[in-house]
């Protein structure tokens, strides 16, 4: 079966053959037809490569602020490292601020003193409303409201979904989606006033959703919906709604550590409902949950978060930002990711499912086969 790369590539040799075939046909039975299709095609590249090119306009940190979530570690550390040293006011919220989490301490203890972290649990209405309290009495002289807020914080949760249990999903929901809602209603306010913009960062998870992360992949489906009806509705107070979706950067954040992925393994295997394990056996469970591991911490999951970073920066500092940042941990992961969010189900699901003649079966398959 061919990889998704490999068909890119075909389909981009193919489109080219077919351009160049009808051009080709033009040139001998219709000369002027040719040379004005031609001419369009060119300039049309022409104008995409200028485009490219061309330097991007950037706001100024000056007198902005910006509030990020999820600071503790991953993303959010780099972004708000990043952003105060390009001169921005940045509250980075941290989920340990008060209790002496590493992450703010290393924040406070590196950055410029235009830093300050903030406690906040996005599941928490007190700390949320806090937290916008402790913004506005900290915001930068002459500044009509807050520039920008990027909703960062998330939680991540493996296992197959007869598996994971009710509770879990729940957990996962607070934080990933009805946290960045909760987060983005308290801010908006200073938002709007300021015409700022907000910035999600949901995932290529909220494109497609593989077996046995379903929980995960939910909350990112809820926020790529959640962005675009926001977009939509702040349009006309001229406020800008960006979704940057990192692709396979696991190895960037702390989900890979054993105690944490060891912690995933033991809460599923003690909660797990008692015909579930019957039925698939714990010889499945061992060994889909070491082949997540695996997967986790193969090469192709990026351990170098500046790429994510550096779309992140873009959504805050461009003036006229994409609305979408899809951003692979390499080119072919860019097409894969592409390739799953977009192409028919049909020909996509054999990427989704990786059984391989000989791998363990549910227990309760191996009795009736």
């Amino acid at each position: 079966m061919l990889k998704p790369l490999h068909l890119f590539y075909c389909a981009s040799l193919l489109g080219l053959t077919t351009i160049s075939g009808l051009l080709l046909l033009l040139y001998h039975c219709a000369p002027v037809l040719y040379y004005l299709c031609t001419g369009i095609l060119l300039g049309s590249v022409g104008y995409c490569v200028v485009l490219y090119l061309a330097p991007k306009s950037r706001v100024s940190g000056n007198g902005k602020a910006v509030f990020i979530t999820g600071c503790d570690s991953g993303f959010g550390f780099g972004l708000a490292k990043r952003l105060d040293s390009l001169g921005f006011t940045v509250f980075a919220g941290c989920l340990l601020a008060d209790s002496g989490g590493e992450g703010s301490k290393k924040l406070r203890a590196e950055c410029s003193s235009r830093l300050s972290t903030v406690q906040i649990d996005v599941t928490d209405d007190g700390q949320v409303q806090a937290a916008v309290q402790q913004v506005k009495d900290r915001l930068p002289a002459g500044s009509k409201g807050l520039y920008a807020l990027v909703n960062n914080a998330g939680v991540w949760q493996p296992g197959q979904i007869e598996w994971v249990s009710i509770a879990a999903y729940r957990r996962v929901m607070e934080v990933n989606a009805f946290g960045t809602v909760r987060v983005t209603k308290a801010f908006l306010p200073l938002i709007r006033r300021a015409k700022g913009r907000v910035v999600n960062i949901s995932s290529e998870a909220g494109l497609h959703s593989p077996p046995t992360v379903s929980a995960y992949h939910m909350t990112k489906a809820a926020i790529e919906f959640f962005s675009d009806a926001l977009r939509h509705e702040m349009h006309k107070w001229g406020v800008k709604v960006v979704i940057v979706q990192p692709g396979s950067f696991a190895r960037a954040t702390d989900i890979v550590l054993p105690a944490v992925f060891n912690n995933f393994v033991e809460n599923l295997r003690n909660n797990m409902d008692e015909a579930a394990k019957e039925d698939y056996g714990m010889e499945y469970f061992d060994f889909i949950m070491e082949q997540i591991r695996s997967w986790l911490t193969s090469g192709g999951q990026a351990k170098d978060p500046t790429p994510i970073i550096d779309a992140m920066v873009d959504a805050i500092t461009l003036t006229t930002p994409s609305h979408r940042y899809l951003v692979g941990s390499n080119f072919e992961d860019y097409v894969n990711k592409t390739w799953l969010g977009y192409f028919p189900t049909r020909w996509t699901d054999f990427t989704e499912r990786p059984e391989k003649e000989g791998d363990p079966k549910p227990a309760m398959l191996q009795k009736t086969n």
